[in-house]
């Protein structure tokens, strides 16, 4: 027979019996932090509860605590206390992370945004929500124009600062947000600041290469500050800007790529003189 619970009371639950949200914010749990964590419940156990809810099949599911959960595994508990609730219990499990500073910056980004298209919120609701200030909901909202490249990284180092992915994700593309990612990451690397993540180096092959030499050349042009140079330096710079033009030109003419959405097809090479 299923258990019954009553919401705000206090319960002993087998740890076998838990299962995991899967729609939890948190993605990531640092391994020593984990560690530590798993140590100290050795020596004092749990001093805060978990909160849990159950599910359409009356089994309990974790809202929040999943390190706790995880660290009494791993610690050989075979109980943990916990509280039950009901309601919301997704936006429930949020605000309770993020009191605790238990989520990265992209987590609670991510998060964020979900609760958004879930709930039909727009950033002033969400910020009313869970109690925190429109500026900080803004700026967190801000990070889910990252590449996924550079929110993977940032999700395993909970060392990466919120305000060095702002002024990455401020950049206006995102071959620059990858640039900019990289100097800052090593500058906070040689500061002891960061550790800048690992990841297996494969060599690109040419062609790789030359497309992310040509991304990366659009990117720059978006930043140019051509209105501060003399009047030979502009006119230099149109004369290969026409150059590049009649050259991609001809070989999308060749390619028979398709016109994108905006602009007329070419039926032939440049007109330009």
């Amino acid at each position: 027979m299923a258990a019954t619970y009553v919401k705000g009371k206090l319960y002993q639950l087998k740890l076998a019996d838990l299962l995991t949200d899967q729609a939890q914010a948190r993605k990531f749990m640092d391994p020593v932090s984990l560690n530590e964590l798993t140590e100290s419940i050795k020596k004092y156990g749990v001093i805060t509860p978990i909160l849990f809810c159950q599910n359409a099949e009356v089994k309990p599911v974790v809202v929040a605590g999943h390190r706790r959960v995880a660290a009494s595994l791993l610690a050989g508990l075979r109980e943990i206390p916990g509280t039950f609730t009901d309601g919301d219990t997704r936006l429930q499990g949020f605000v309770e992370n993020i009191q605790r500073e238990g989520l990265t910056p992209i987590e609670e980004a991510e998060e964020m945004d979900a609760l958004m298209k879930e709930y039909v919120m727009n950033k002033y609701q969400l910020a009313d929500a869970i109690g925190k200030s429109k500026s900080s909901v803004y700026d967190s909202l801000t990070l889910t124009k990252l590449p996924e490249d550079i929110r993977s990284a940032s999700r395993t180092n909970p060392n990466i600062s919120k305000n060095l992915l702002l002024e990455v994700a401020r950049q206006k593309s995102e071959s620059t947000m990858r640039r900019k990612f990289e100097t800052l990451m090593a500058k906070a690397a040689s500061a002891g600041k960061v550790k800048t993540p690992t990841t297996p180096k494969t060599l690109p092959s040419a062609q790789r290469l030359l497309i992310t030499k040509t991304d990366e050349l659009t990117g720059e042009f978006m930043e140019l500050p051509w209105q501060e140079w003399s009047e030979d330096d502009r006119n230099d710079l149109i004369n290969a800007l026409y150059g590049i033009r009649r050259q991609t030109d001809r070989l999308l003419v060749d390619m028979d790529a398709p016109p994108q959405e905006g602009e007329q097809e070419t039926t032939g090479g440049s007109n330009l003189a």
